[in-house]
């Protein structure tokens, strides 16, 4: 058994009609029946004579979700994206292929379905797989992270199991377009996403450069792999999925409750604005959160024990209510309301989504104290408070000022030499009286006069492996990068040792 996303089409009323006939549908009426292609090239031949205006890439994408329409089997799951509602059908293959050659279109290519549940409120979906539901693909399969089973367990008790654990990545970029080509989507996690190029860290050249590569290819990627953190999902698809098939097939990037798809643009990127988004935190994922109706003491209780001021109310999907804190407790007790959560619940709290830009919301996180992270669903992803903020901040200024000391006392250490004593390739920064780099200080420590007088009680060749690991790190830091200095720990701890070294032998003078 598999399980497929197939798309209902541009109208929500094609989609209904759809439901109400039993049947899963796509377009492309003008290739005419496709019941006699024996193979996915003899779909293209089709395609191509249909559409002569359409380009390769564009042709080659459409043949492939035929292909999946005309491969299903009977017996596999299928779940169509209700368009303008937060709900999705889930429903059974009942039937094979069928052209209707008299219907109107849009209903010409269908496959018969036991629709077993028309309306599974996407909350009830866990994000992974509700982002492989949400690809740009008019027909993709749902292939990994136990998705066909998942899918199962939505059709027969309306609720997602969910999966925890990694997921394999492709072996390498040639894999990762094969597999888009082949399921019409590919997960992945973002570090294992630049991987593929041999990269572990988002700097702006990084970011740029993978945005290259996947547009050169014609992949797009959602959401951005520099929105969230590293160990993220994202979900890579064809650019010509949504470029091509607009108007074509009657589907359009428009999904969810009133809102439309965040589209790249034409070449399969957008303009990344390079800013630090509140995703890029290691946000507290494991949220303690209560329900409505529970007893107000299942709140009192962890707060107290965990030293929490506040505590999301959701309901069973997991769908943000409200907020309880210890002035709502307060409140509640005043007014003698203390039965239940939703006595001292305030039903509007801040808050946050993961591709906001974090320095637009520190003056919320100030004022409130936190923001409870959500998604497009409104489920709880996360939350982020004020002592949360400042741990970040730490974390991504200490390199910086760790960096700045070393460079500081190195200075004051060989300010004493003249230009004439210094080695030749650095003599001249002397005499124009400027400061040296990080990594030309490794010049005057190599000079075996210049290491005389300084007298050091450290081995050469120790502090030298020392300064170029700690310039390698300097060098790192000086593009913008999302992730956080202290994502390289290793050269973290160097800096530190090596400043410890210094400060053993560069006194700070006395006050």
């Amino acid at each position: 058994m598999r399980a497929w996303t197939v798309r209902g089409g541009q109208f929500g009323e094609r989609e209904q009609q759809a439901l109400a006939a039993g049947l899963t549908i796509v377009g492309w009426e003008e290739a005419g029946d496709l019941g006699g292609c024996a193979s996915v090239g003899e779909i293209g031949d089709l395609l191509t004579a249909a559409y002569p205006d359409e380009s390769r890439g564009t042709i080659d994408n459409w043949k492939h979700q035929l292909w999946r329409f005309l491969s299903m089997e009977i017996g596999d799951l299928v779940v169509m994206p209700r368009k303008y509602q937060p709900v999705v059908a889930v429903g059974r293959l009942t039937g094979g292929y069928e052209y209707r050659d008299t219907a109107a279109p849009g209903y010409r290519h269908v496959r018969p379905v036991d629709w077993m549940r028309p309306a599974v409120e996407r909350a009830a979906i866990g994000g992974d797989l509700r982002d492989s539901m949400g690809a740009f693909s008019t027909v993709s399969e749902l292939s990994r992270r136990d998705a066909a089973q998942r899918v199962q367990a939505l059709a027969e008790m309306g609720a997602d199991p969910g999966y925890v654990g990694g997921i394999e990545p492709p072996a390498d970029v040639a894999a990762l377009v094969r597999d888009v080509q082949e399921d019409g989507t590919r997960q992945l996690t973002a570090r294992d996403l630049i991987g593929l190029w041999g990269w572990s860290r988002r700097s702006t050249e990084v970011i740029d450069l993978v945005d290259q590569e996947l547009a050169t290819r014609g992949l797009r990627v959602e959401p951005h792999f520099a929105e969230g953190q590293l160990d993220d999902l994202v979900t890579v698809s064809s650019q010509e999925a949504v470029s091509g098939e607009e108007g074509r097939d009657g589907s359009t990037t428009t999904y969810g409750p009133g809102g439309s798809r965040d589209s790249q643009g034409g070449d399969g990127s957008k303009a990344r604005d390079l800013s630090w988004r509140i995703g890029n935190l290691p946000l507290v994922r494991e949220v303690v959160t209560v329900g409505l109706e529970e007893p107000l003491s299942t709140a009192i209780t962890p707060m107290i024990e965990h030293d929490y001021s506040q505590l999301p109310v959701v309901d069973r999907h997991n769908v943000l209510r409200g907020i309880v804190t210890w002035e709502g407790i307060a409140r509640a007790h005043l007014g003698k309301r203390d039965g239940t959560i939703a006595d001292a619940m305030s039903p509007h709290p801040q808050t946050a989504r993961e591709q906001e830009e974090l320095f637009a919301r520190i003056g919320d996180i100030q004022q409130h104290g936190f923001l409870v992270i959500v998604d497009t669903e409104y489920t709880v992803r996360g939350i982020l408070t004020a002592a949360d903020l400042a741990g970040q901040l730490q974390e991504r200024v200490e390199p910086f000022t760790l960096l700045e000391e070393v460079e500081r006392r190195l200075r004051r250490m060989t300010q004493h030499f003249t230009a004439e004593e210094l080695p030749p390739e650095i003599r001249n920064k002397r005499a124009n009286g400027r400061q040296f780099t990080l990594g030309q200080y490794k010049f005057l420590l190599n000079d075996a006069d210049c290491w005389a007088r300084l007298d050091w009680p450290y081995g050469q060749q120790d502090i030298l492996n020392r300064l170029k690991t700690v310039t390698d790190y300097r060098n790192a830091l000086a593009h913008w990068a999302v992730d956080k200095p202290a994502e390289d720990a290793a050269s973290l701890a160097a800096t530190r040792q090596l400043l410890k070294l210094l400060k053993v032998i560069d006194h700070d003078p006395r006050s």
